[in-house]
This record gives structure tokens, C-alpha cells and sequence, in this order.
């Protein structure tokens, strides 16, 4: 039984043929530049912008132990008057 003379084995070796003849080609064009371009949305754009504000944020962590130490502790003050100045501040925002 000769196995080359099926049909689907001879487009087998056809195609494979192909494909080399297709590689040598490309290797003698020598190397070709390729680039790739990527165009974000408006809301990819919107997202990195809010991404790189979040990443230059000062960490507010320390801060917020520091009161909530003073919470649990008894120790932390409200001022009247911030709290006053705070409620008036929003009035007139709305």
C-alpha cells in the first residue's frame, strides 16, 4: 500500500510546502519593522487617569490609625466650632 498516492496526504505535503516557501520568503525580505498601535476608549482613558491619580495619592493610612487609635482610646476631641464650620460649608453647597 502506498500511502503518498492518497489525495488528503498529497494537500497535506501541498500546504506544508506552502508554508516553508512562505517562511523562506520572509527570511529573505530581511527584517520588516512591525509596530502595534493601541487606542484606548474614552473610558480606558478616563480609568488610567483615575488609576494614576489613585497611584500619586499621599497614603492617608497613617493618619486614619492615628484617629482611630484615638477612637478606640477615648482620647480623640471634636471640635465644636469645625463641626459648626463643616455643617455651614455644606448648607451652601446645596
Amino acid at each position: 500500500m502506498i500511502i503518498f498516492n492518497k489525495p488528503a496526504v498529497q494537500r497535506v505535503a501541498q500546504i506544508y510546502a506552502e508554508s516553508r516557501q512562505a517562511k523562506r520568503l520572509e527570511k529573505g525580505a530581511g527584517n520588516t519593522a512591525y509596530s502595534d498601535e493601541v487606542t484606548l476608549s474614552a473610558e480606558g482613558r478616563e480609568l488610567q487617569t483615575m488609576l494614576h491619580k489613585l497611584h500619586t495619592a499621599p497614603d492617608i493610612r497613617p493618619r486614619a490609625e492615628e484617629l482611630k487609635v484615638a477612637v478606640e482610646n477615648g482620647t480623640y476631641r471634636v471640635s465644636p466650632k469645625q463641626i459648626a464650620e463643616a455643617i455651614l460649608r455644606a448648607r451652601k453647597g446645596s
